[in-house]
Formats: C-alpha cells, sequence, structure tokens
C-alpha cells in the first residue's frame, strides 16, 4: 500500500539523492580525516523542535480546509435532500413532470458544482432538461448559479400559479439560498491557498536542516546514518506534500474528498425522495 501510493514516487527521487548525499560525507570521512565536520546534536534538536511546530502547523492548517470542505458538501447533501423533501411535499401526489424537472436541477447542480471547483463542468454528467438544454447552459461561465437560478424561478412559477403559498415559498427560498452558501464557501477554500511565501520557508528550513542532519551522527552510526536520515527526509518532506496535497480537497487526488460519490448520493437521494427515474 506504502508503494502503491502518489507520495512515495514523488518522494523517491529525493531519497535517492539524500542517500548518495550522506554516503558522500561518509565516504569523505573514512578517506579524508583532514576533513571532519561534526555539529553537536544538541543543534539538530532545537532545529527539530522548531521545524516540528511548523510542520504541525501547516498540517493541521490544510487539514482544517480539508475538513470544512467536507462540512460543506455534507450541507449540500442535507440541503439538496430538504429541498426535495419540500417540494415533494409542496406539489403533492401529482404534478409528475414538475417533480422530475426540479429533481434534474437538484442533482444538476450538484454535479455542476463539483466540476465548477475543478474548473470545468463534464456535460454528460449532467441530466437533460427541455428548458433550458444543455446548449442553453453553456452559454454561462458559472453553471451552478444559473441551475440555482432555475430552481428559484421553477418555485417562483409555482407560486404564482397557487402551488406554493407565499409562507412555503419562504420556506424554500431559505433552502435555495443554502446552495449559494455552500458553493461561494467552496470557492473561498479553492481559490485562497495557503501563502507562498510559508510553503517556500518551511520547504528552505527542511532542505537546511537535511543538509545538517547527517552531520550529527555519521561518525558514530557510519553507514547505518544512510537509511536514519531517509527516514527522516521522508517523515518531513511527506508531511509537507501531504499538507499541499489535502489544502485543495476538491481535486481528483487520492486524499482529496470523495466529490464524485458524495454527487451520487445527493441524485440518488432527490430521485428517491421526489419519486422520479434517476
Amino acid at each position: 500500500m506504502l508503494f502503491n501510493s502518489k507520495t512515495i514516487f514523488r518522494l523517491l527521487p529525493g531519497l535517492i539523492l539524500v542517500g548518495s548525499y550522506v554516503a558522500l560525507l561518509i565516504f569523505i570521512q573514512a578517506n579524508f580525516p583532514g576533513i571532519q565536520v561534526k555539529i553537536p546534536t544538541s543543534i539538530h534538536s532545537l532545529l527539530g523542535i522548531v521545524l516540528g511546530l511548523l510542520l504541525v502547523f501547516r498540517t493541521n492548517t490544510a487539514y482544517e480546509r480539508w475538513w470544512e470542505g467536507r462540512r460543506l458538501l455534507g450541507q449540500l447533501v442535507n440541503s439538496s435532500r430538504n429541498l426535495a423533501i419540500k417540494f415533494n411535499t409542496f406539489l403533492g401526489k401529482g404534478n409528475v413532470a414538475t417533480k422530475q424537472y426540479l429533481g434534474k436541477l437538484i442533482a444538476n447542480y450538484a454535479f455542476a458544482m463539483k466540476e465548477h471547483l475543478r474548473e470545468g463542468v463534464i456535460w454528460e454528467e449532467l441530466e437533460e432538461t427541455e428548458c433550458p438544454t444543455m446548449l442553453d447552459l453553456k452559454n454561462y461561465i458559472h453553471v451552478p448559479n444559473r441551475i440555482a437560478g432555475l430552481i428559484y424561478e421553477e418555485a417562483n412559477s409555482l407560486c404564482i400559479m397557487g402551488e406554493f403559498t407565499n409562507e412555503q415559498m419562504l420556506i424554500l427560498e431559505k433552502q435555495l439560498e443554502v446552495f449559494t452558501d455552500v458553493a461561494g464557501a467552496c470557492e473561498r477554500i479553492k481559490k485562497t491557498p495557503i501563502p507562498l511565501a510559508y510553503s517556500e520557508h518551511l520547504k528552505k528550513f527542511i532542505f537546511l536542516f537535511i543538509l545538517i542532519l547527517p552531520m550529527g551522527f555519521i561518525h558514530e552510526l557510519k553507514y547505518m546514518a544512510i537509511p536514519v536520515v531517509m527516514i527522516i527526509y521522508y517523515a518531513f518532506v511527506g508531511l509537507q506534500l501531504i499538507g499541499e496535497e489535502i489544502e485543495d480537497p476538491f481535486g481528483n487526488d487520492a486524499n482529496d474528498l470523495p466529490t464524485d460519490q458524495i454527487c451520487e448520493t445527493v441524485r440518488s437521494s432527490v430521485c428517491e425522495i421526489l419519486g422520479v427515474r434517476s
């Protein structure tokens, strides 16, 4: 499982380079007695504490973004179900065509928002509706906003025709607002990465730490220092890479959120509630 992960392959060139670097230091020490560089282990301890704190902050910040994204997607699922339940109750046992149309729009919103966060829309994932057609939706940059507007327009038309009371329309309006709130919060996570200066500073700190690390114990460990330094490198740089990967939780990486499955859950739940075919 470890060697099938994306992280190990990204780290492999660095691991080889670090192992070679430590081996070179050991070779120089063994063959050139006049060149001896030894750094007290207390220096490594102090630097290790500082580096550990920086990595903890980096990882926690990235995980908070990941977890907030999961909460928002859960809110999308709940809001979709609540909206479908309200439409199904307010419309009664009839209006099958209207329920089918609304069910498609609610599910399409989830799929459109998912791909909007990935810089595009997979049109094949959206279910075709008579009005508007897919061609009409392609004229819009922010497709989720357009779909949310269509749901609101349909609800407003039904209210005008007397299918809903004004009080029921207010309930639906509050539920529809959650859709745009979720989309806006997800866009905030997507478009506000952790400052580049912080990430670059952390990478330089890790590089400096690994550079001087073997000088503290190659004299005692000899060639055993190679795997020791490689393991420490793997631990520190691996945490840095994991933080970079999960800070944008809406992508297609193995550690990103299961947005595709969540959207399928929305579609199946809405279709079941409204009693329409998926």
